[in-house]
């Protein structure tokens, strides 16, 4: 079953569980005879209406043919048709859809709606299958026969349920309160009106800011449906900005509008806008990229100036479409050329923070407070420590502190620990972070404000080093293998980030319950695992890396290096498992025909300088290849910089080869290498390159020479916990990388 079959297949199993009547054998039988009791005629004569509602609807208009506002007002006020009609459209006999009112349901349900208004109700099946979510439904339709068998419908089930009486004709009314309902639903509703801006306007007027308005609309003409006036969507599009709106998704013929000036847009650093006659170039000078845009794709980023919504853009290019602005938009930074900032949501959701804890009382205490002092609504949050066998226990050291603890007497490890909060957590969202870590304190925010994307299961954070004190610590500090960098986006075996580390992670309880939590069977890579199932169940993972936390590292080279012996012990567990996690190793040619030239130093002279030529020659050809093209696109840039830009790139290419060499593969080559001595050169080459760029680049507050030193112990220890888990798993999968030429 696809994806979109498991949707549907669930919006059908909602629709037929609110609507369907506990004697009656199925939806369909139950409907029709619900309108026959409430009419008080026959069921099959009530059948035959429904049946051929819609055109007896049809034929009505055409003999009214209403042709001012208040004529359709007229018109609906006074048909009993639609009684018919809907029943027969709600039993899903001739198509599903009707089930887009499900898909209104999960909407509310995601957006975490609390008060909802049905608007153009009708017989009032969509307010019953909110109502019985949970959801406080308001009800208004024109139509007094439709209002009327509504009520006696949520009379009959014993379900609450407001009304607000419509206005006198099909123009909006200002009988709708200001600010009052979290969601609204317009389902076939406003194609009926001669004045839709004007519903649009009215109806977000009573939407609160962050609220939701789900409008569905019919997808073409249908001339079985004459009293459809409009179907082009571009007509409430185009009003948004106006009335405070922008487009949160657009679908076939449904959109998604909230309250709102909507998610910004701004260019990722280090990039640039360079104008040109045909439009421009997005431009990065490291690694040197050009990609050309056309001038109305051109205009269309400069119009954010530097950052701006959707809605600006649209506003400033109005003779491009919202939808065509968002999607450009979201294509960008999906493509890490543009950073998007979601806005804050309507309700911030119930959070349960699960704190796995096996001593070091003090430091739990100190992550709990900072828990307790986050930027997020405290009566929504719920701290849950689980004291894993903590000799001696916790309690004492959380007291006073308004946590559940969760004692156990045997230790069961930090999976099992997460495992069994999660069990026992009510929120919709559980939060994992580790008792030697602190939150800052807008950092739960900074994560849950992602969770408004309904496709995002997972989300999670950086985690960065305090202030260091000794040559260890800063080492760690710049070298940490929890920390995933600066830059966000999407997370997977194949993205720039391919996990997070569970220390800072937030996921939907119904995801992890799905996937049956974290493998308690696991001892390390346990939170890589987790992701990955997650990611293969359909989820979307995403890294922010505004959302730190600060972790306490070991400041003791043993245990520094035992660690890392640890977290590589679990590879091959983890490649085994997951096959598409298989790691990629680039062989940039020239890179390589520069290694051999060195090799061939110590063998023979002029086979070495024949190779050093070739490697300088296939440059230089580079140079002048990315020369010709970039005054091709008609962007000019200075020879030196292109020349720059490329021996950055080649130097990132050999950075990147002498580390994964040096990670996996150094100590056999060194053997070797002793055994060669040709080859040693080369070996201690690319086992110099890393750590000296690493000290380049990040600055660490050690000294280089002992840099070096502790980035070859890591390394060494890591390559000793590569071959022990591999001969644990009896597999070579973690040093049979898939290959690929070039950089």
């Amino acid at each position: 079953m696809t994806a979109t079959d498991a949707t549907i297949q669930t919006n059908h199993d909602l629709w037929t569980a609110a609507l369907t009547l506990p004697d009656q054998p199925d939806l369909h039988t139950s409907l029709v005879a619900e309108l026959a009791e409430y009419l008080g005629q026959p069921t099959a004569s009530v059948a035959e209406r429904c049946r051929n509602a819609a055109a007896a609807l049809a034929q009505s208009w055409h003999e009214a043919a209403p042709a001012t506002p208040e004529a359709i007002s007229v018109f609906y006020r006074q048909t009993d048709g639609y009684l018919f009609d809907l029943t027969w459209w709600h039993t899903l006999c001739e198509d599903a859809s009707a089930l887009v009112q499900a898909e209104a349901l999960q909407t509310a349900l995601t957006q975490r709606a609390c008060t909802v208004l049905d608007f153009g109700s009708g017989i009032g099946s969509l307010g019953l299958l909110m109502a019985q979510h949970g959801l406080a439904v308001t009800l208004t339709d024109i139509n007094p026969h439709l209002n009327a068998y509504a009520r006696w419908r949520f009379e009959r089930r014993g379900l609450p349920v407001q009304w607000i009486d419509a206005p006198q004709n099909t123009r909006a009314g200002s009988s709708l309160p200001s600010e009052r309902f979290d969601f609204i639903s317009a389902v076939d509703v406003l194609e009926h009106l001669p004045d839709p801006e004007a519903a649009l306007a009215e109806l977000s007027r009573a939407l609160r800011p962050g609220g939701t308005l789900f409008i569905h609309l019919p997808p073409a003409p249908d001339g079985a449906h004459p009293m459809h006036l409009w179907h082009d969507p571009r007509l409430l599009l185009r009003q948004l900005h106006r009335h405070g709106l922008w487009l949160a998704r657009y679908a076939e013929s449904t959109l998604v509008l909230q309250c709102g000036t909507g998610p910004r847009y701004t260019l990722q650093p280090g990039l640039s806008l360079v104008a040109d006659a045909e439009g421009g170039i997005v431009l990065s000078t490291q690694p040197l990229l050009a990609l050309r845009l056309n001038a109305q794709a051109f205009r269309l980023l400069t119009c954010l100036d530097p950052a701006g919504s959707a809605n600006d853009v649209a506003v400033r290019v109005p003779n491009v479409s919202l939808v065509d602005v968002t999607a450009f938009l979201d294509s960008l930074a999906q493509r890490r050329l543009l950073v998007k900032q979601m806005p804050q949501p309507l309700y911030w959701p119930r959070v349960s923070i699960i704190v796995p804890a096996h001593g070091r009382p003090a430091a739990t205490r100190d992550c709990v407070v900072s828990l307790l002092a986050q930027n997020y609504p405290l009566d929504k949050l719920e701290v849950i420590v689980v004291d894993d066998a903590s000799d001696p226990p916790l309690a004492p050291a959380l007291e006073g502190l308004p946590v559940r603890l969760l004692r156990q007497e045997a230790n069961i490890g930090q999976s099992a620990a997460r495992n069994l909060a999660a069990e026992l957590a009510q929120s919709e969202l559980l939060t994992f972070i580790d008792n030697d870590c602190v939150a800052e304190p807008d950092w739960l925010r900074t994560l849950v404000i992602n969770f408004d994307d309904p496709a995002v299961k997972i989300a999670g954070g950086r985690v960065v080093s305090p202030p260091p004190a000794g040559p260890v610590a800063a080492f760690e500090a710049v070298r940490s293998p929890l920390d995933m960098g600066t830059l966000g986006g999407a997370v997977g075996p194949t993205e720039a980030v391919a996990y997070l580390p569970a220390c800072n992670l937030v996921v939907r309880r119904a995801a992890m319950l799905r996937v049956r939590g974290f493998d308690a069977a696991m001892v390390l890579g346990e939170d890589v695992d987790f992701i990955w199932r997650v990611l293969d169940d359909g989820g979307q993972a995403r890294y922010v890396p505004d959302g730190r936390v600060i972790h306490r590292h070991r400041v003791q080279l043993g245990a520094l290096l035992r660690r890392r012996m640890d977290y590589a012990s679990s590879e091959a567990d983890l490649q085994r498992r997951h096959p598409a996690g298989r790691r990629v190793m680039a062989l940039p040619l020239t890179v390589l025909v520069v290694l051999a030239a060195v090799m061939l130093w110590a063998i023979s002279l002029p086979l070495a300088l024949l190779a050093g030529l070739l490697a300088i020659s296939s440059i230089f050809v580079e140079i002048a290849g990315k020369q010709r093209r970039l005054q091709q696109n008609r962007v000019r840039l200075p020879l030196r910089r292109i020349a720059s830009a490329t021996l950055l790139a080649h130097g990132a290419s050999l950075y990147h080869l002498s580390a994964n060499i040096t990670r996996y593969y150094s100590l056999p080559l060194l053997a070797l290498g002793l055994i060669w001595l040709p080859l040693l050169w080369v070996v201690m080459a690319l086992m110099l390159v890393p750590p000296l760029v690493e000290h380049q680049r990040r600055r660490p507050q050690v000294a280089l020479v002992v840099f070096v030193a502790l980035y070859w112990l890591e390394m060494a220890a890591y390559q000793i916990g590569v071959w022990y888990g591999c001969f644990k798993w009896r597999t070579l999968r973690p040093f049979l990388p898939r290959l690929r030429l070039g950089r």
